[in-house]
């Protein structure tokens, strides 16, 4: 229990120090590599034996941070959806040169690997620049770095508290059938200790980091909790996704944690579900999260 406690709390601790870095080059080549690490174990897990497709997967996982981080499709005037046939179709043609070792399940596999948790983190630097887009001239770092720790808590520090809460009061289990160790009591814990520290992470920053805005106390705990609920709906469609596959982990990378995807699995859904809040707010005219 101690090496997987200290896995977590490093494995927690690292990308949330990444935020020092918010406005520099290293966040989106983090999450370029971590993208790119992610669809790899998802492949391995899914005993996709293609190299090719394998290959293109991580390549295109890998690109998907520094294409919407640099704005090259929009340089190179190529529409998404065409790239995206492009690729759908280079990878039916890979499965069915290599058919004999390739099943169609492995085509979906790959294509997941490679759009899912690579798409989500790409979306971390996307949340970054809605709100650099938000504030123009008047843009203020420490807001978009409260955001993405907002963004970042939600995924990754919840399954922490719902851990130890879980390890001490669980008894009645969430999904006994997907994931056997998670509790109801465990699920609530983390919910509402990860709001807890969201909104006094919000005052610290409105006291000592926010100089033109004011982060709303309030609408940062409420919000809070349906973001948790959608990082335990992706941390256990992650584990019903390894239980398809008959794995206990994606990897090895963090001891007693499993891998890059094991970590990155909730924020899979948290960092969408932020970007997509953030685009209505933007679209209607409102500011929610800040004033």
């Amino acid at each position: 229990m101690k090496t997987r406690v200290i896995t977590g709390l490093v494995a927690a601790a690292l990308p949330l120090a990444s935020l020092l870095f918010v406005d520099s080059p290293l966040l989106g080549i983090l999450c370029a590599l971590f993208g790119a690490m992610a669809c790899y174990e998802v492949c391995h897990v899914a005993r996709v034996e293609n190299k090719a497709m394998v290959i293109l997967a991580t390549l295109v996982a890998a690109s998907l941070t520094p294409l919407l981080e640099y704005r090259l499709l929009e340089r190179l005037r190529v529409p998404p959806w065409f790239l995206l046939l492009v690729y759908v179709f280079v990878m039916v043609v890979l499965m069915l040169a290599r058919f004999e070792k390739t099943r169609f399940e492995h085509l979906l596999y790959a294509l997941l690997a490679s759009l899912g948790a690579p798409g989500a983190l790409a979306l971390i630097v996307g949340i970054r620049d809605t709100i650099h887009t938000r504030e123009g001239a008047a843009y203020e770092p420490n807001l978009a770095v409260y955001m993405l720790y907002l963004t970042l808590c939600c995924a990754l520090v919840t399954d922490v508290f719902a851990y130890f809460v879980g390890f001490k009061l669980g008894k009645r289990k969430l999904c006994p059938k997907i994931s056997p160790k998670k509790t109801w009591a465990g699920a609530v814990g983390g919910l509402l200790c990860t709001s807890l520290l969201n909104v006094g992470f919000a005052a610290l920053f409105n006291a000592f980091f926010l100089h033109g805005h004011t982060l709303r106390l309030a609408v940062i705990g409420l919000i809070s909790v349906p973001v948790c609920v959608v990082s335990m709906i992706g941390d256990l469609a992650a584990s019903a996704l390894k239980r398809s596959c008959g794995a206990k982990d994606f990897g090895h990378l963090f001891p007693g944690h499993g891998g890059v995807m094991d970590r990155l699995d909730s924020l899979s859904y948290v960092a969408p579900f932020m970007f997509t809040l953030l685009q209505l707010e933007n679209s209607m005219g409102l500011q929610l999260f800040y004033k």
